[in-house]
């Protein structure tokens, strides 16, 4: 126990997957957090994999597992040998291939470590047997949004008991409101007094970054003096490249590509739109820039519609609907005082909800359930 009395708990995360997106962020910025709360924090990842990486930079000790190729069959019992040798407590998985891996390692050991599964997105899941199975397995799950926990008893019929809505908080001191790095402004040649919509992510076709473009060329018809912000790299940028062509819309874009640290360029921002149409959860980006007091234009599409409360805390549209979307955003642009009004909403909604302290507590209580419960069945 800690000095508040509190189990410290030695946990490892597994992920298998090799990009740099909200999910692997979420992961990493949990560790740190939970490292900050007490707790022993590893990692068992693919070595090609970006959080392999990150987390060696962060000071966490990193189990390289094959994840790939023939090795990959090994991988449950390396896996299994690390987990004794370490004395974890807790077991996270992530992603469908380290789970399954997590899930032979966990039975090799009989068992020993608490398993829990994360599910990040809202993709939908298969409704077979050994789907079933991998949810089913651990003592609990954790989602990044209701919508996914309501998705995953449907599917794969895990009492609702066993599944906690849980979507990542945000570093408040890092997300503050602040006024716009002049630098920046003068290094995209963004006119004084523009306005500047903004949207920020991996670029993935759900992403909606091009019916995002569409509804700029409605404003830019009539005429509205619209900028559009687009932060993120990512396979699609060549895609976006030529759907801005098309449009002629080269003189209201920029790409900047991937950035970081990212709360300078949600300071360049106006507004935020997220006009994703598929699998997600709660957006990272969604909570950051409210977190700054920033008005979000979002879709009806997986957890957004969790946080961007119509007319409270930001607007909401249907998803693959440009019209719509730039009539949301001719709002803002047309009344400052709407867009200041769900900026302070939806700041207050994440001060009272959505703090890094938030979540990490909230996670932290999950692993004292599944670590009580095993207590009593060992």
């Amino acid at each position: 126990m800690d000095d508040a009395g509190r189990k410290s708990y030695t946990i490892v995360h597994t992920e298998s997957s090799l990009g740099w997106g909200g999910q692997e962020r979420r992961i990493l910025v949990e560790a740190e957090a939970m490292r900050q709360r007490g707790h022993r924090l590893l990692f068992a990842c693919d070595p090609r994999g970006e959080l392999h990486r990150r987390a060696g930079r962060k000071a966490f000790p990193v189990l390289t597992l094959p994840l790939r190729g023939w090795r990959k069959f090994m991988a449950p019992f390396i896996l299994a040998r690390f987990l004794r040798a370490e004395g974890v407590d807790i077991l996270n998985t992530h992603s469908s291939l380290d789970s399954w891996v997590g899930l032979g390692a966990w039975l090799l050991t009989g068992r020993r470590p608490r398993l829990v599964r994360t599910r990040h997105l809202s993709t939908p899941v298969r409704s077979s047997w050994p789907t079933r199975r991998l949810y089913q397995a651990p003592g609990a799950i954790i989602t990044t949004g209701q919508v996914i926990k309501d998705l995953l008893r449907r599917r794969v019929r895990v009492p609702g008991e066993r599944i906690f809505p849980i979507p990542t908080g945000v570093p408040l001191a890092v997300f503050a409101p602040r006024p716009p790095d002049p630098g920046l402004r003068s290094r995209l040649d963004l006119p004084e007094g523009a306005f500047v919509f903004g949207t920020v992510s991996v670029l993935r076709s759900w992403k909606g970054h091009l019916y995002l473009l569409e509804a700029l060329a409605e404003l830019i018809k009539e005429e509205a003096p619209a900028f559009l912000l687009v932060v993120g790299g990512g396979a699609y940028r060549g895609l976006i490249e030529d759907k801005i062509a098309a449009l002629k819309l080269e003189k209201w874009v920029r790409l900047p590509g991937h950035q970081e640290p990212i709360a300078p360029w949600f300071t360049l921002m106006d507004a935020v739109v997220m006009a994703s149409y598929a699998n997600e959860g709660v957006p990272q980006a969604v909570l950051q820039a409210m977190a700054m007091g920033k008005p979000v234009v979002g879709t009806q599409v997986g957890g957004i519609p969790e946080v961007v409360i119509p007319e409270e805390t930001g607007l909401l549209v249907p998803p693959r609907d440009p019209r719509a979307l730039a009539r949301a955003m001719a709002r803002l642009l047309a009344d400052p005082e709407l867009g200041r009004r769900l900026g302070d909403k939806g700041r207050e909604l994440v001060l009272a909800k959505f703090s890094l302290e938030h979540m990490a507590q909230a996670v932290e209580a999950v692993y004292d359930q599944v670590w009580q419960q095993g207590r009593a069945g060992d």
